[in-house]
């Protein structure tokens, strides 16, 4: 039997992080309003699925253009296609800002909250939906949208950069879903929910949304949704 003492001391002072151990969690929720992510402007275009609104915008000012470029210099035609397309471009992006604004969370009042629309309590949200796409740098895209009968709330949980969510709103959030009545949907045709996988695609159930905030999944790693 080998002597206690014979063990080799700790190290002295502070050890080195393991690189591949994600961040932390807070040792203790914050309280009040906390921000979930930072969403900018942009972040509406987080996934490539958008751009092709751009690029039908650009076909379609294209075959505008062929029609006026009998009576008009291509110069003008193409300005007023460049012009049709900035203001596709922008209109998308308010539009989509002004139904997917910055999610808060109230952990203290259990209430969930999108911009400036009003708090709705954690409860309410039934349902959750995974949305997933390739990026042009080759990461793999991951929102997860929650839904409740007053609102629809949407989270990037990984974007183009490949950047997931900082480790208080992954604490934060993933409470939060934790707290709502989040369930996989079913039918009349299948009342056990066997195959909601399938008859419901991209929704998931609490677990696997839970699982998805705090280790959102990289390409090539399986996902709980089907499409």
């Amino acid at each position: 039997m080998s002597d206690p003492d014979d063990e080799p001391a700790p190290p002295d002072g502070p050890t080195e992080p393991d690189p591949t151990e994600p961040d932390p969690a807070p040792a203790e929720l914050p309280h009040g309003w906390v921000r979930i992510g930072r969403r900018r402007w942009w972040s509406t275009w987080v996934g490539v699925t958008s751009f092709a609104i751009v690029f039908a915008a650009l076909q379609g000012t294209s075959i505008f253009a062929r029609f006026v470029e009998s009576s008009a210099p291509t110069l003008v035609s193409l300005s007023f296609g460049a012009l049709v397309t900035a203001a596709l471009f922008g209109l998308v992006t308010v539009i989509r800002n002004a139904r997917y604004p910055q999610p808060w969370v109230d952990l203290d009042a259990d209430l969930l909250r999108a911009g400036r629309r009003r708090s709705i309590p954690l409860a309410s949200v039934d349902r959750a939906v995974l949305s997933t796409t390739i990026a042009g740098t080759g990461v793999r895209v991951l929102i997860l949208r929650v839904v409740a009968q007053e609102a629809r709330v949407e989270f990037i949980l990984r974007d183009r950069k490949d950047a997931t969510l900082d480790p208080t709103s992954t604490a934060v959030l993933a409470e939060a879903l934790r707290r709502t009545s989040v369930a996989m949907p079913t039918s009349i045709h299948d009342p056990t929910g066997r195959f909601a996988r399938y008859n419901f695609p991209g929704h998931v159930g609490l677990d696997d949304a839970v699982a998805l905030v705090e280790q959102p999944p990289p390409p090539g790693a399986p996902l709980p949704a089907s499409w």
